[in-house]
């Protein structure tokens, strides 16, 4: 997950380690596969993506990059 600063055009990752996988955990650790969009918390401390192929919802902690799984249990379908 980048971020991209508007004003300097500068670019840098706050979660992921750039291999596709589903792990929790530091922003340098955490996996995602297809992450597709994301949405912030109203006090800005949060990210939620939606990380289609391991069919989750994931909570990136803005602060730390810290990756936990919200929702789903990585298997399609709905409940």
């Amino acid at each position: 997950i980048r971020r991209v600063e508007v004003a300097t055009g500068a670019v840098s990752t706050v979660a992921g380690s750039g291999t596709s996988g589903s792990t929790d955990g530091a922003s340098g650790v955490a996996q995602f596969s297809y992450p597709l969009g994301i949405a912030i918390s109203t006090d800005g401390s949060a990210l939620f993506v939606v990380d289609h192929f391991n069919h989750k919802i994931r909570r990136v902690d803005v602060a730390t990059g810290a990756v936990t799984t919200l929702a789903g249990s990585g298997t399609e379908g709905s409940a």
